[in-house]
This record gives structure tokens, sequence and C-alpha cells, in this order.
């Protein structure tokens, strides 16, 4: 029986994957190579693997960067299982290894590595990197992602290899990927030239794919989900189809199930800070306006400028934060019912923007407006809140910033108005962006009651509204909100879920 060999591919990031061998291949950056690493520091052509009567051969191409063997840079040499070369200065670390030839082996060992996601715990986010990186490596797949429903749309939750524009470089129609998750029929193409549909595309045959896996995810008969991936190469089959359909089941079982416990656990917190709220918040604001009108009652006393007016103006300052602390309490852990009304929107808007205009000229902010005039139907007096908290979120992130400016447009489409918070300010870290709409998170503010996102998100829930946030560290924020125009205000009536992107679209 005929020795099975493999190519383990190790980035500088550390993400792995396994590449079965039979023959000769060509490593580099074109297309056109059997292994395309798409990084600069790769040649168009860099490594050549050579199988010759069941030896293997590494033969550098003149790469720019080099092919290393213990820290030799090579031209030509014996390749042998087990061993490692370090191609373009150490960004990749590749490895031979013999493979069993038992497929029965193989399949065990891929589902019990898989079962592993499944034991303890672990955030959503880390499990959807871990299921994206195992999919891709048993499958010996280049590129993927995973999209998960959210308000009513499907939303890519994590990506691999597929750039900035996503939706260009996939090569199925995302009406295509909806129809695997509404039908949850999968599309299973091992060989792209035996679809004629797929080959008369001109971006599938710049980029010579050869395998397109595109699996929904299912879980107790309800698609929860669903992975794509594509290759440059004909798979092998590392495992069956059966196999890997079996362990993207597993995927998909332990995806829901830290889904389901993240929900759990945030009912929990609200329904612990109701509690809270109805117990002693009230009895707190009423302590907090004794104390407010004891230290005004001192400061009457002594005369401006003396030393006990500083010691009067903190004990106000304390006040007046645990007070708005105790308000948004209330606010959030309220049930309410929304009094939707119709709202000419560029005055309303221009009513909320104006009393701001005197703080931004003190932080040397422009502040600036534009829209149509048009009607939308929300609650003026809950919505106001949310307009409120991003202005004053943008001006925050403009401290210190000598060209601050802020801009809120509006525009009248179809069905619902949208409207925007944006600012050039020093933008949202991507492990924050994450968790932004957290109760009782805070960043970069430490007088902040960690409510503020919290509440927007509340109430855009209570409006059937949506909310996209785009940002990226000094490049500025941009909040995309967006409301049903009068008279489409109805509870079957959904725009949207809540997404957290960064300046280019991406998670």
């Amino acid at each position: 029986m005929a020795e099975r060999f493999s190519i383990t591919i190790r980035d500088r990031y550390g993400f792995e994957r396994s590449i079965p061998v039979s023959r000769s291949v060509l490593l580099g950056r074109q297309n056109h190579c059997d292994i395309v690493l798409p990084d600069s520091m790769v040649s168009r052509g860099h490594l050549k693997l050579e199988l010759v009567d069941g030896v293997w051969w590494a033969e550098d191409q003149n790469s720019s960067h080099g092919t290393f063997f213990e820290d030799r840079r090579i031209t030509r040499m014996k390749w042998d299982p087990e061993t490692s070369l370090r191609i373009a200065d150490g960004a990749y670390l590749l490895t031979l290894r013999n493979e069993s030839p038992f497929a029965s082996e193989i399949n065990l060992q891929a589902i019990l590595q898989t079962a592993h996601l499944m034991s303890g715990e672990i955030e959503l986010d880390d499990l959807l990197e871990q299921s994206l990186n195992r999919l891709l490596t048993i499958s010996g797949t280049d590129r993927g992602f995973i999209m998960l429903p959210e308000g009513g749309e499907l939303e890519v939750k994590v990506q691999r290899n597929l750039g900035e524009d996503m939706t260009r470089n996939i090569h199925l129609s995302m009406s295509s990927v909806r129809k695997v998750f509404e039908q949850a029929e999968p599309i299973w193409i091992h060989n792209v030239a035996s679809d004629q549909e797929l080959m008369a595309q001109q971006s599938v045959m710049n980029l010579q794919l050869k395998t397109i896996l595109c699996m929904p995810l299912i879980v107790q008969g309800k698609c929860i989900g669903v992975v794509y991936l594509d290759s440059r190469r004909i798979i092998t089959e590392p495992v069956d189809r059966a196999t890997f359909e079996a362990i993207v089941s597993l995927c998909a079982i332990a995806i829901e199930r830290t889904r389901l416990a993240e929900e759990s656990l945030h009912n929990h917190i609200l329904a612990t800070v109701g509690q809270v709220a109805s117990s002693i918040v009230h009895d707190i604001k009423n302590a907090l306006f004794v104390i407010a009108g004891h230290a005004q009652m001192i400061g009457a006393h002594y005369e401006a400028g003396d030393k006990a007016q500083h010691h009067v103006a903190e004990i106000l300052g304390a006040v007046e934060r645990l007070s708005q602390l105790s308000t948004d309490v209330l606010d959030y852990a309220k049930i309410r019912e929304t009094k939707l009304e119709p709202v000419e929107i560029a005055p309303f808007i221009r009513s909320l923007v104006d009393p701001q205009e005197q703080r931004a000229r003190d932080l040397g902010i422009t502040l600036e407006t534009e829209g149509p005039e048009c009607t939308g139907a929300l609650d003026r007096y809950r919505f106001a809140r949310v307009l409120e908290n991003l202005l004053a979120n943008a001006m925050d992130a403009l401290a210190g910033r000598p060209d601050g400016r802020v801009i809120v447009r509006w525009e009248d489409c179809l069905g619902e108005i949208r409207m925007e918070v944006e600012d050039n300010g020093k933008g949202i870290p991507k492990k924050v962006q994450r968790r932004i709409f957290e109760p009782f998170f805070t960043h970069g503010k430490p007088k902040g009651t960690g409510l503020g996102m919290a509440t927007v998100k509340k109430i855009m829930e209570e409006h059937k509204g949506a909310i996209e946030v785009r940002s990226e560290e000094g490049m500025g924020t941009l909040v995309k909100i967006t409301i049903p125009k009068q008279g489409c205000a109805s509870p079957e009536v959904s725009t949207g879920g809540f997404r957290t992107l960064n300046s280019r679209g991406q998670e």
C-alpha cells in the first residue's frame, strides 16, 4: 500500500492547517500554484516540493525571502517526514508528515478532536474561531466563513482569507448561501470543472477554484447557520463526506449550546438588574436628594473661591454621577410599551443637536447635520436618549483632537428612515466592539455607567429598528441606525439585527 503524506502549514499567527499530498506540488503566492499562500512575503512561485520514488525533495525557486532548514537557507534538499522548513523569513512553518493509510482511524481521530470543542466553557466568538479553523483543517480547504442569523438576517461572524470585500470574493451567490440555510440542503462541489454554471463565472476561472462546500449547521432538525469553505485544489478527502458532515454537526451543537448559555446568562443579568432596581434604587435616589440638599446648604455659608466650596462641588458631582447611574439602571430595567407617533425627523434631530453646540465649540469640535425633510414613527422621548448617547460618545472620542468633526445624517429610504452619527475620533478597539452592547461594560470612560449603549440597543429593539457600529482604531466610528417610517412600525416588521463591524465591514 502506497504511503500517504500531508504538509502541515502553520502561519505567523499560529493558525495551522494540514494539506494531503500524493504528488509533486508548487507552493507560492500566484493562483496557478498547487498550494497558494496569499502573502506578500511569499514569492509568486516560492517552493517546489517534489516526490521521486517515495522520497520528497524541497527546491527553493529563487524566492526573495528564502526557504530555511535549521536556520540554513536551502536551494534543494531531501525533505524527511517529521522535519520542518521555514519559508518567507519564518512567516510560515511547513512540516512533512506520514499519514495513516487507514481511513477509519483518520475519521475517528477527526471526530474525537472536534468533540473537544463541546467540552469546557468558552465564549461564542472564540468557539466560532475554533470551529472554522477546525473545519478548514479537516476539509483541507483554504478559505471560509461561518454565518449565523441575527435579527432575521444571516450575518458573517468569522471568516478566513477572504479579504476586505468578502461577498465579492466568494463564488456562490449570497442567495445560494441563504438557500442552503433555508432549505438545509448542502452544496458539495468536489471539482468545479464538473459544474458548467460555475465554470462560466470569470471570477471562478481567475481564482482557479476546484472545491466549494456550503453546509447547513443543523441542531435537532433546525438550521442555526451556514459554513462556507472553498479551495484552489481538488480535495483528496482526508475524511469522507459522511464523517465531515458529522463533524459539521458537532460544531453546530457546540455553537448552539454556547449561544444558549450566553443568552441565558444575559437574561439572568437583566432579571438581576430589574430586582435591584425595584428594591433599592428609589431609596438610593431619595438618600442622594438629602445629601445634595445638605451640601447646597453648607455651600451657601461660604463665599465663592473658599476652599469649602471645592469640597461641596466634589460632593455634588458625586451625587450627580450616582443619580445618573440610578436613572440609567431604572431606565434599562423597566419594560416599556413604546408609544410611536409620527415625528418630523429634521426638526427633531436639530432640537437634540442644538443643545450640544456649546460643548462642541468648547472642545473645538465641528458639529454638522444634513438630511431631507421626512417623517418617521418613533417614541420621541425614548429615541432622544439614543441620539443624545451617540452624540456624547462621539464627542468623548474627539477629546483633545484639533480637527474633531461629528456629522449627523439621515435619509428617507423605502419603508424606513436611516440615520448616521459619524466621528473622526480615536475609534473602538476590535476586542471592545464585540462588547459595547453589554450592560455595565465601559471603555475609556472612568465616570461612565456602562449602560449607555445597552440602553440604546434596548430602545432600538423597542422601535423594531436596527443598529450597526463600524469602527477602526485611529480612523473614527460610524453608527448607523434604522427605524420604520410612519405607518411601518408594526411588530411583524423587523428591519434587521445588531452588528459590530470595522470600517471595512468585517467582524
